[in-house]
């Protein structure tokens, strides 16, 4: 049972408590403000072996030999002509894979892919992700430093991409193909997609492809779509449609955008802009931006 003085005693504790509260509160305000202490915060890369990443040579101002290119255009753009020189002359990748693999429905009815017949290792007139998956095994059980291509001709808008979240084999493959390798290497695997409609291509494919070609002309509303996902060439996607312009001068130019490099060229010789410079030649030159004739201003096709 409490007395009235016990009651007078817990009243007493409770003022001393509040009192020290108090002393504390003003002491820590008294305090000087912690100095932060010097410390080594900045991020560091970690040194890889050139030969653990089998890149191979400079091909600038390619990409390297370990890559994801996306050929966009209609027909009889130039996308089989273009490719037929990336792979089979030695002035761009020939020597750089040991392995070529052709995945084409129409690889026997297109007189120009004769060539790539001839010369590749596995020609397929069928996709499937159990094919992709094969090969894939294959290039990781290869115990050499040789690198394989997949090339994928105009076979992107046989797929069924799935609307329930799950990924197909291609972009899957696509999210970790730089790392493709047999435990002693890694970059054993590149891969080549052409395609007429960029709509086709997934966004984990744009956002791990290594260089973009632009072949031919485009309707707006693609043209639109493909500058705003491409609107960090330029810094915009006004900047863009101009670049796009700029590398469309005779026909069968086609537009080439480095990712690795943050460059758009002409026909892979002239640089029309550049992450690190801007535009070669600025707005409003008359020797550059003079006015065009009817056919060499057609780089959209108008919709019907």
């Amino acid at each position: 049972m409490s007395s009235k003085y016990d009651k007078a005693q817990d009243y007493d504790l409770e003022l001393e408590d509040e009192h020290n509260k108090k002393k504390k509160k003003n002491k820590r305000s008294k305090q000087k403000p912690k100095q932060p202490v010097e410390k080594d915060l900045k991020i560091y890369p970690i040194k890889i072996e050139d030969s653990k990443k089998n890149e191979g040579e400079d091909k600038y101002p390619l990409c390297s030999s370990v890559h994801l290119l996306l050929v966009i255009g209609r027909v009889k753009a130039g996308k089989s002509l273009l490719i037929n020189n990336l792979y089979l002359s030695e002035r761009f990748y020939k020597d750089d894979f040991q392995t070529r693999i052709l995945i084409s429905s129409t690889a026997h009815n297109d007189a120009i892919n004769k060539y790539m017949i001839d010369e590749f290792d596995f020609v397929f007139t069928e996709y499937s992700d159990e094919l992709l998956s094969q090969i894939v095994d294959l290039v990781q059980n290869d115990e050499g430093n040789g690198r394989w291509l997949i090339l994928l001709d105009d076979i992107i808008g046989d797929i069924k991409f799935s609307r329930g979240g799950m990924v197909d084999g291609i972009s899957a493959l696509a999210s970790k193909f730089r790392h493709i390798g047999n435990g002693e290497v890694e970059g054993k695997l590149s891969i080549c997609i052409t395609t007429q409609y960029f709509k086709y291509l997934s966004t984990i494919l744009r956002s791990n492809a290594t260089g973009y070609y632009l072949m031919g002309s485009f309707p707006e509303a693609e043209m639109k779509k493909i500058s705003e996902a491409l609107s960090f060439f330029g810094n915009g996607d006004k900047n863009f449609m101009e670049i796009f312009r700029r590398s469309r001068k005779e026909d069968y130019d086609f537009l080439f955008c480095s990712v690795q490099e943050l460059e758009c060229r002409r026909n892979h010789e002239d640089l029309i802009w550049s992450k690190k410079e801007g535009f070669s030649q600025p707005f409003g030159d008359e020797n550059n931006n003079e006015e065009m004739t009817s056919e060499e201003n057609n780089v959209l096709e108008k919709e019907e």
